[in-house]
């Protein structure tokens, strides 16, 4: 059976896994060998459940941490016009970048250390991107963020020690492309590579219309089979950090053109003597430097009896088939990030030849994203879909069309996987809800609600707000609390008591807000918030009258940025 009558075939797999994951759409597009037509290109589903708008291979996705692959194309970019350097200094292009953590940082770390995150930055993800599609710090101020993140972790200063992966510390690299470029980095973006490669579906903005133009809306399916429509951080021209790291919207025709020309730049740096053509023939290839992106990384093994050359390089995965590193930034995953993600038994082609691949998965708020690259192959598959609460359905559909492909063998199902993917996620829910209902104890908490009312400042920047949205009156109504990130309204969560001076919003999610009274006149001075597991909480301190740099400083110094330990 030839390659196009496999995929076919496989493409029933694909259907069924959407439908497994409650997702509504999925476009899938392949190129494969010398051709400049993909050999592939399908799509099923609604991009939009209200409207009964169908998806087809120009609909825009989210692209999520797919972005970074395009952002460190930008620097390579700007590297073959002698504008910057790989290696350079990111305190030559960013004067202000001074982490306080780890004075080292600021001194030593370059360009490739923010690109293969080496720089031991914390990830303060949950922080960037808020509730209800929130982004909670402004463009400006995103320098002082990373000035602020955590630099450390029981074992000590990860600077070149640790590979930690910062979506924060990576929109750096906007930055440093608009100092060099003199211009928005979205812009650059338009200029340089997407209107020569024509990809016209590509960084869709915010203020686009969802109903008229082709995007893709993010769902998930409720207990009633109901599409419900969710939140998600939007693509913006005037915040280059978010749109470098995870919020670059695309298409499954504008990707395989993005990929093409990847392959083509990097048979011309081979010196091939046939080069990959670019999809739209009237495009011009803007890329360069594809061979060195590649060529700089940090190792990121498996564990899986394999020698499979795992290792992030600058913005794209590497790794080499067969493997359990396949899909390793999918929700799909299952352990701990530094062991086996999948299980032996899903490694595709353990029977086939070793192929290497770069690429990256793409995770955001409704949306996943599946983008590879064999250069060995000229081969590129991309995946597309907009829901991801109960599996990643587009990993699982690369996984069968590039089983189909490569006809690999032996033959692995990527169906039941899924389903398992699927019901952990359901039941990892479940398990959330009823440990934060274990850990609740609202007879523990200390003083009045009132007494939390005020706004805070934590990670230099970032402003948090509570306020009572119900109030002590003459009816004897209790105080209710909400919460509000970055001053933006849209934000606003409730809180509730949780335990002793514990307040949590969103009461089904683990994140908590921890309070922190002043032993001296018994006021609230601030909170401690773990915005990420992995990280130590961070002090945000209370804004009070009057207030300056210093005087918070001083709160800062008195009870610590973090909290260690207990």
């Amino acid at each position: 059976m030839e390659s196009r009558d496999r995929l076919e075939v496989a493409w029933r797999d694909v259907e069924e896994a959407t439908k497994i994951a409650n997702s509504p759409s999925i476009s899938v597009g392949i190129i494969h060998g010398p051709d400049k037509t993909p050999i592939f290109r399908k799509s099923y589903g609604l991009r939009n459940c209200e409207a009964k708008l169908e998806a087809d291979e120009d609909t825009s996705y989210v692209i999520g941490s797919c972005s970074k692959m395009i952002t460190c194309t930008a620097i390579g970019i700007l590297v073959a016009d002698n504008r910057l350097a790989w290696d350079d200094l990111i305190r030559k292009h960013l004067p202000t970048f001074d982490p306080v953590g780890d004075p080292t940082i600021g001194e030593k770390a370059t360009i490739i250390d923010v690109c293969r995150h080496s720089t031991g930055l914390g990830n303060a993800s949950a922080i960037l991107a808020g509730p209800g599609g929130t982004i909670c710090n402004k463009a400006d101020d995103h320098i002082a963020l990373v000035n602020a993140l955590p630099t450390e972790n029981k074992s000590g200063q990860r600077f070149q020690k640790d590979w930690w992966y910062s979506n924060v510390a990576f929109g750096l690299l906007a930055q440093i492309i608009e100092k060099v470029s003199e211009m928005p980095f979205s812009e650059f973006l338009q200029k340089r590579i997407f209107r020569p490669l024509r990809m016209s579906h590509t960084n869709v903005m915010e203020n686009d219309s969802e109903t008229d133009a082709n995007i893709a809306l993010p769902y998930v399916r409720l207990s009633d089979s109901t599409w419900s429509k969710v939140e998600t951080c939007k693509t913006s021209k005037d915040h280059g950090p978010v749109l470098a790291s995870f919020a670059m919207r695309s298409s499954v025709n504008d990707m395989l053109a993005f990929m093409a020309a990847v392959l083509n730049q990097y048979n011309e740096e081979r010196q091939l003597d046939v080069l990959q053509p670019l999809v739209n023939a009237r495009s011009t290839n803007p890329l360069r430097q594809i061979g060195p992106m590649w060529n700089y990384w940090w190792t990121r093994p498996v564990d899986d009896g394999y020698e499979n050359n795992s290792a992030y390089t600058l913005g794209w995965y590497r790794t080499t088939m067969p493997t359990a590193a396949l899909g390793i930034w999918s929700y799909n995953r299952s352990g701990d990030i530094n062991r086996s993600y999948l299980n032996a038994s899903t490694i595709l082609g353990k029977e086939s030849t070793k192929r290497t691949l770069y690429g990256h998965n793409g995770n955001t708020n409704g949306f996943v994203a599946t983008a590879y690259v064999f250069p060995d192959d000229r081969t590129a598959i991309v995946a597309l879909s907009n829901a991801v609460s109960a599996g990643d359905a587009a990993e699982t559909a690369s996984r069968i069309m590039l089983q189909a492909l490569f006809n690999l063998r032996p033959r692995v199902s990527s169906i039941q996987p899924l389903r398992d993917y699927r019901d952990r996620s359901l039941r990892t829910h479940a398990w959330m809800i009823g440990d934060w209902r274990r850990g609740r104890d609202t007879s523990r908490l200390t003083g009045a609600l009132k007494d939390f009312i005020g706004t805070y400042v934590g990670l230099n920047t970032v402003r948090i707000s509570i306020l009572a949205t119900q109030s002590d009156d003459s009816t004897n109504k209790p105080v209710q609390l909400a919460v509000i990130f970055g001053d933006n309204p849209a934000s606003q969560c409730a809180l509730e008591p949780y335990n002793a001076d514990m307040l949590s919003f969103l009461p089904m999610d683990r994140d908590t807000l921890l309070s922190l009274r002043d032993e001296d006149d018994g006021t609230v001075a601030g909170f401690y918030w773990q915005w990420d597991s992995y990280e130590y909480p961070s002090l945000w301190v209370r804004d009070q009258a009057g207030m300056g740099p210093q005087q918070i400083q001083e709160v800062l110094d008195k009870f610590g940025q973090f909290r260690v330990g207990n």
